[in-house]
């Protein structure tokens, strides 16, 4: 989680867009990596179905 947040500012940086949201899906995050997701405003799915658009 933390690389991802990381690479997600890089981009911010290089391309000086802001990101909307930060979003990882995957069937398997690591119960650990659940509360630096949450700390770090990364939203976390197990599948693509569950992703909210709006």
């Amino acid at each position: 989680m933390y690389i991802f947040e990381r690479k997600a500012r890089f981009y911010e940086q290089r391309h000086q867009r802001q990101a909307d949201r930060l979003i990882v899906i995957s069937p398997m995050i690591d119960a650990r990596a659940q509360p630096v997701a949450k700390r770090l405003g990364i939203e976390t799915y197990g599948d693509s179905l569950d992703v909210e658009i709006g």
